[in-house]
């Protein structure tokens, strides 16, 4: 006798499987940009930043959107099974035909994987650019040292406040 679970599992997997190789590419071309965004910062073509800046940008949200139906498809599957809303995929494994196991556990670990590659890039090019900021600016003080003098904020930071703008906000 075949129960309810069984079916399900074996209706819906083939599904799943899409949905997770899907976001497996997304994340894939989402680090290819970032290592692209990473070269364009590193060899200082502003330019060509802006650009690769927005691709990163519209792959990020294509990423979000495939993250949230799996997880909406794993909150569904999960339901079907018994569990929480909130049971996470690895614990929907022993539903699954033993079969696909092995599969999908490493579709998910590759995904994991891929995910802290991707927060770990975007840590580091956000670094890159506030270093490549400071550098710009310290350029131009060293150019033209009234147009960018060094001050202090309120929390003891250095930074460059123009005299027009400290003029303005001592009038508000």
């Amino acid at each position: 006798m075949v129960n309810l679970s069984q079916t399900v599992a074996r209706d819906n997997w083939e599904e799943l499987l899409e949905l997770l190789r899907t976001e497996l590419q997304e994340y894939g071309g989402l680090m290819g940009l970032l290592n692209a965004q990473q070269q364009t910062i590193l060899s200082r073509k502003s330019d060509s930043l802006l650009e690769i800046n927005q691709s990163v940008q519209t792959q990020m949200e294509a990423s979000q959107i495939l993250q949230k139906r799996r997880q909406g498809y794993v909150s569904h599957m999960a339901r079907s099974f018994g569990h929480t809303d909130q049971a996470s995929l690895s614990e929907l494994l022993p539903y699954l035909p033993d079969v696909t196991q092995p599969m999908f556990e490493s579709i998910i670990e590759e995904i994991n994987s891929l995910i802290s590659n991707v927060r770990r890039k975007v840590a580091q090019n956000q670094r890159l650019l506030a270093r490549l900021l400071e550098v710009t600016d310290h350029i131009l003080s060293t150019v033209n040292p009234t147009s960018h003098p060094n001050t202090y904020s309120k929390q003891g930071k250095v930074g460059n406040y123009s005299t027009t703008s400290s003029k303005l906000m001592g009038r508000a």
